[in-house]
């Protein structure tokens, strides 16, 4: 095994996720929080652990000095980002930082020391702890997709973007995540773990594409701080104000444990390739492109580079996924892109060809939406 301390980023072999069983959790947020655990849930979660805390209202506690309405999430970071506080501090900067700029997001809560977080010791390992308000809604894989909710998601996300422009933080300039898109060339360490031929081939063709069509243009890029894995497991809906039971508004973000200062571009082309997924149309990401450029200018050299992008960022969670899980077989989230055709999507992609209603012809699909809106 290779020890999580030997790079900055993901290596293959490293053991990073934490281990905890449900006891160590409720003995965890008493001494830290004060709080008496009623209900735990464990939430998805790749590398770090995340639990749904419901208070017991019987027990009171005078170290709490304010109590959130809807319960709590536990956060115990995986034992390579926990290496660096300043990510930490960054990610609770940032919730903060959009709550106050009327983003509906989690917002940090201070231990029983005062603190945001704290490094604990789990089965060897060092791991950040943090405790959040649960925010609620319904996540917006949960609900009816349409159109409209696919353009207001574009517009969130550049909403966002925008926002987000005025943000700095030291810990996020000189972040590493294997996440990241920029480290797409990466995965050659970790393709192995796709076991079918073809598969693995069409993997390492779109990395090879990544190399030199996207990386000699990374300083032509506009570069800021992005969340980074805007997905439909992350986006938070809710009813839209008199309107039928199927229609929805976006109303919210969760989970900023990939922020990264990166560039915009990736933003959108993250945003676009999960909802392709959840529906597996790529026509849908058009939409997506139609509420994100009518806030947010996208360059047309910028707009030539989608393609590439979405396809490199299907490979990144197809190739991670397999990896992940032949070192966690326990861990179903960590197949969802695979469950969810996403190799039958990435075919598609890259055997699309400019011809008459091309479903990668996003530009003309966004501007033929904004036409008849």
């Amino acid at each position: 095994m290779t020890d999580a301390d030997s790079s900055s980023f993901l290596q293959p072999g490293a053991v990073i996720r934490p281990v905890i069983d449900p006891e160590g959790v409720q003995l965890l947020v008493e001494r830290l929080y004060g709080i008496s655990v009623l209900e735990l849930t464990e939430l998805n979660g790749y590398d770090d652990r995340n639990f749904r805390i419901t208070e017991d209202p019987n027990v009171k506690n005078p170290l709490i000095t304010t109590h959130s309405p809807h319960g709590y999430v536990l956060k115990i970071m995986n034992a390579m980002d926990s290496q660096n506080v300043e990510v930490v501090e960054a990610q609770n900067e940032i919730m903060n930082y959009l709550n106050a700029r009327s983003v509906v997001c989690p917002k940090p809560v201070r231990n029983v020391y005062g603190h945001l977080h704290s490094v604990e010791t789990l089965n060897g390992k060092q791991h950040a702890v943090r405790l959040l308000e649960y925010v609620p809604g319904e996540l917006f894989k949960n609900v009816p997709k349409t159109e409209a909710l696919f353009y207001q998601l574009g517009e969130f996300v550049a909403n966002l973007d925008n926002k987000l422009q005025n943000f700095n933080h030291s810990g996020l300039v000189s972040r590493e995540h294997i996440w990241m898109l920029s480290k797409v060339p990466e995965l050659d360490k970790f393709k192995f773990a796709v076991k079918d031929a073809d598969k693995q081939e069409l993997a390492e063709e779109v990395i090879e594409e990544f190399k030199y069509a996207v990386v000699p243009r990374l300083d032509e890029l506009e570069r800021g701080v992005i969340h980074g894995d805007v997905n439909e497991m992350n986006v938070l809906v809710a009813h839209k104000p008199g309107g039928s039971e199927t229609e929805h508004r976006i109303c919210g973000i969760i989970d900023f444990g990939d922020i990264q200062y990166s560039y915009y571009v990736f933003e959108l082309a993250i945003t676009m390739t999960y909802v392709m997924l959840t529906t597996g149309d790529p026509r849908h990401a058009g939409y997506v492109l139609a509420g994100y450029t009518v806030n947010r200018r996208l360059p047309d050299d910028e707009y030539r580079l989608l393609k590439t992008l979405i396809s490199s960022r299907l490979v990144q969670s197809l190739v991670l996924g397999a990896y992940t899980r032949e070192q966690d077989p326990d861990n179903a989230y960590v197949s969802s892109t695979e469950k969810a055709n996403g190799w039958e999507l990435l075919r598609k992609l890259r055997k699309s060809k400019p011809e008459v209603d091309d479903p990668t012809d996003w530009k003309s699909i966004a501007n033929e939406y904004l036409t008849r809106s």
